[in-house]
């Protein structure tokens, strides 16, 4: 949705009022403007940056989508791109160079300043998806011999180059990672106190080629605002903030929740994923859950020759829908708990008794309402029954609910285990995918024990 203030930028642009323009932007905070500038058409962006100050012009190029930020890069002049890019922070600048097509990454590469461009390739070098990939190289570290006097000056001389100044780095000579002390902590002691005095030893870090998701449990388990990353030597190589870790939380939850509708994952934002692009996502998850159904029919097919086979499918949904609804409550259920460490593989076996008996109660108080159902819907469908064949018909909607209920809330909590322990997402056992396969193993359930219940009634 556009802002009420973008036709008044558009309005300015067309009115050649630049000095106007630019002092407005200079007043806003930078989140905020990179949320007004978002909608704007490309030609009017890439006039806003060609008059923000670069420093700006960096922080909120940053904050802007992928797919806007490769517009601008598409239309702002190769000096202008490179004065954006190096500017930027290292991580905001990472996450960028590692989405954008290889020629144009490159490009920007080559762009790079002496050490922009050689902490640029030492972050790129990590593997895709790691901490490595997600830290900055602007920390604070001291020595653990300085005063708390002399870590203050340090962090005024270098503070506007550092990402943050929340937590200092205690190193030793040889860059291992000793401690990490809140700059409240430096503030408030006596100026001549050694850090070495301050320092406890006890400290959490991160280390730089584990998977992003680590760092999103750690920073919710320690209400932390900046870990320290560290190699597996221990020495220290960058820092993670909060504000990066959430864009990763983010990212994945987002990415989890389109698994589970059943398609693959979105690169770009909606509006920023063309026509086909989206199809690509969409159709081929169809187009199996599609195949998937092929096999429901397969099934009734099998039992078309079945006495009352015409009553019989009338009753289907009655089986198939409860049962596809408690897989997928019970497989949201894990896919969460697996998600944010509630469980771990090694409680499949404690999850597994406690599913199968949840599963046949609610099987079970589901059972009698499909019973009731049946004897009701049975004689209005039609049907010439007498009072035997009506009460197998309804046992026979009744148990089936109540098993095809009680294994759908097994299979429900065991496939996110079985695909987490095989290297898979296990958001890809998604409502859809837990109720194809049990409209499948509904039929099979349901019309084996009408087979055998109505071959009594029939003689």
């Amino acid at each position: 949705m556009k802002s009420p203030l973008q036709p008044d930028i558009h309005a300015l642009i067309e009115a050649r009022e630049f000095g106007s323009l630019k002092a407005g932007l200079c007043k806003m905070e930078t989140h905020s403007l990179a949320e007004l500038l978002s909608g704007l058409e490309e030609e009017d962006l890439a006039m806003v940056f060609r008059l923000l100050p670069q420093g700006a012009a960096a922080d909120i190029f940053g904050a802007l989508e992928l797919e806007q930020q490769e517009k601008l890069i598409s239309v702002l002049s190769s000096e202008k791109v490179a004065a954006i890019v190096n500017d930027m922070p290292p991580d905001d600048r990472t996450g960028l160079l590692e989405e954008l097509p290889g020629q144009v990454a490159q490009r920007l590469m080559q762009s790079l300043r002496g050490d922009q461009l050689k902490i640029a390739r030492s972050l790129l070098a990590y593997p895709e998806d790691s901490i490595g990939r997600l830290m900055t190289p602007e920390y604070v570290a001291v020595k653990p011999d300085w005063t708390a006097e002399q870590v203050l000056a340090h962090v005024r001389k270098v503070a506007p180059t550092k990402e943050t100044l929340y937590v200092i780095c205690v190193v030793d000579d040889n860059g291992k990672l000793l401690d990490d002390i809140p700059l409240e902590r430096v503030i408030l002691t006596e100026p001549a106190q050694k850090i070495g005095e301050m320092m406890d030893g006890i400290f959490v870090s991160l280390n730089a080629s584990d998977d992003q998701e680590t760092a999103v449990e750690l920073f919710k388990k320690y209400d932390a605002v900046a870990l320290p990353v560290v190699n597996n030597q221990g020495i220290l190589v960058g820092i993670v903030t909060f504000d990066d870790v959430m864009d990763v939380a983010e990212e994945e939850n987002t990415e989890d929740f389109q698994k589970m509708a059943g398609m693959a994952a979105l690169e770009y934002s909606y509006f920023g994923t063309g026509f086909l692009g989206m199809l690509r996502k969409r159709l081929p998850w169809l187009l199996m859950l599609l195949f998937a159904q092929m096999l429901t029919t397969v099934a009734l097919t099998s039992y078309h020759g079945l006495p009352l086979f015409a009553l019989l499918v009338i009753f289907v949904p009655l089986i198939n829908s409860p049962a596809g609804n408690t897989g997928s409550q019970t497989a949201g259920l894990m896919i969460r708990s697996l998600a944010v460490r509630e469980v771990a593989l090694a409680d499949w076996y404690r999850i597994l008794g406690r599913e199968v008996l949840r599963g046949a109660a609610l099987g079970a108080a589901l059972a009698v309402i499909g019973f009731g159902a049946a004897y009701v819907f049975a004689p209005m469908a039609g049907a010439s029954l007498d009072a035997s064949q009506l009460r197998h018909v309804a046992v026979s909607v009744a148990m089936a609910i109540a098993l095809a209920v009680t294994l759908a809330n097994i299979i429900g909590s065991m496939l996110p285990f079985l695909f987490k322990w095989a290297g898979f997402d296990p958001a890809v056992t998604s409502g859809p995918f837990i109720a194809s396969v049990m409209d499948v193993s509904g039929i099979l359930i349901y019309f084996s024990i009408a087979t055998g219940l109505l071959a009594v009634s029939l003689g």
